[in-house]
């Protein structure tokens, strides 16, 4: 059953991976204004300037990226931290990737976005499991 679990979280995960990476390196859709309504409210939310909303679009997108992995299990107990770092680093990796496309610009801002939306991801996961532990039976 944990087996069968964590194919689950580790497909959801290549998943996200995938949709991420794609979103990251393509050329924005013409309607992708009408898409980051959600964001530009959370922005203005807990930013209080809208036009962050591209940088929260980051931080949730490697949110669920950490979030996920920490399910997979990518790495064993206690080495965690390097699921983590290689997410930041992917991102990062990401945004300068930008800079061989035309139609796309990298910006320190996401980069910075992506890692702390994986730790913040992968710490929620983290105190999920353990609220979990700890009240099951």
């Amino acid at each position: 059953m944990l087996t069968s679990r964590r194919s689950w979280a580790r497909a959801a995960f290549a998943l996200l991976l995938v949709v991420v990476t794609f979103l990251t390196v393509t050329p924005n859709p013409e309607d992708v204004e009408k898409g980051m309504d959600l964001t530009r409210w959370l922005a203005a939310l807990l930013l209080g300037d809208a036009s962050y909303d591209d940088k929260v679009a980051h931080f949730l997108a490697y949110g669920a990226l950490g979030f996920a992995a920490f399910w997979a299990r990518l790495a064993e107990p206690g080495r965690h931290r390097w699921a983590v770092l290689a997410l930041a680093v992917y991102g990062a990796l990401l945004e300068g990737a930008q800079a061989l496309v035309a139609v796309r610009s990298p910006e320190f801002g996401d980069a910075v976005a992506n890692a702390a939306g994986a730790i913040a991801g992968f710490v929620g996961a983290y105190f999920i499991a353990a609220i979990c532990a700890r009240t099951a039976p």
